[in-house]
């Protein structure tokens, strides 16, 4: 008993050094030893420009997951799992996001980001799949749904970006005064950004907070870029008029104290996508499959059950 006591006191001894002394060791063992007891591969497939990072769970008809601005598909990775046990669900990383390429001279725009996702799916052998994206990733799957419907067989739109809602949206209003507050331009900065998009932040070991922190200050300039590109794509890609031509059947899933993305957007793709499902989440954010991961995705299943 007491050796076993000591055991396990300098197991947790070793953890907590390890947590502060070496975080981004720590937090890459974390995550492989999450990964494998959740039952995700870490993959990777080649696009033309782009080495494309993924992760995949699952069997069953294909669930691709997209994430949203100055993040990557981890922020996918609660409710993917789970959904794994239904669908073969694949997470992959945006061009100039996460482990995928980030060339500095690339396109990333909302028009390109639609092209790379259409080359993603087809690169890893599919046809058709099921399509679910998150702000601005909702942003980028509703303009594949809209423009190759025949690939989508569903969508799911989380707190979806790009349409003129955006315009009263807190991080607008800070651009046009010159602020980017989805990026990070500190690791200690990435707190408030979390804080900007949740009502509640989550419980994260230390090493978590620095490893993430540091990356996203790492590609602090990229994105700037890329935000630059994307605002200016509020207009230059009007999403509002190709939303009329989305003909899977469409879930849309807002928190009501979204500050990012506001809920009145709900309501824009309610009216423009023929027959979407809306749901409002109260207490809920701008990141609702990680702050109500439960009920994300038993909706998305009794979503997916009715059609």
């Amino acid at each position: 008993m007491v050796y076993a006591a000591l055991v396990v006191a300098l197991v947790l001894i070793c953890m907590i050094c390890l947590n502060y002394l070496f975080p981004e060791f720590t937090a890459r063992q974390l995550l492989a030893l999450r990964l494998k007891v959740m039952g995700f591969s870490d993959n990777r497939v080649r696009i033309p420009g782009f080495n494309i990072a993924y992760w995949e769970a699952g069997t069953g008809e294909p669930l691709v997951l997209v994430h949203g601005m100055g993040v990557d598909r981890g922020t996918m990775l609660d409710v993917a799992g789970k959904l794994k046990q239904q669908f073969r669900v694949i997470l992959p990383d945006l061009p100039g996001f996460g482990d995928s390429d980030k060339p500095e001279a690339a396109d990333y725009g909302i028009q390109a980001q639609v092209d790379h996702l259409r080359q993603f799916i087809e690169a890893v052998g599919l046809r058709q799949v099921h399509l679910g994206g998150h702000s601005m990733g909702g942003w980028i799957s509703a303009g594949l749904a809209s423009s190759h419907p025949e690939m989508i067989a569903s969508l799911w739109l989380i707190a979806a970006a790009g349409t003129a809602d955006l315009e009263g949206s807190v991080a607008m209003e800070a651009y046009r005064r010159g602020e980017y507050l989805l990026c990070c331009r500190t690791p200690q900065d990435l707190r408030g950004v979390m804080g900007l998009a949740m009502v509640k932040l989550p419980t994260l070991p230390y090493c978590v907070w620095q490893t993430l922190g540091r990356r996203a200050a790492a590609n602090y300039e990229l994105h700037k870029k890329i935000f630059d590109r994307i605002m200016a794509d509020v207009a230059g890609y009007d999403l509002e008029k190709r939303l009329s031509g989305i003909k899977a059947p469409t879930l849309l899933v807002w928190g009501d104290s979204d500050r990012l993305v506001p809920p009145s957007a709900l309501q824009t793709f309610k009216r423009l996508i023929p027959n979407a499902r809306p749901i409002l989440l109260s207490g809920v954010g701008h990141v609702p499959q990680m702050e109500a991961i439960d009920r994300c995705a038993a909706d998305y299943l009794a979503f997916r059950q009715s059609i």
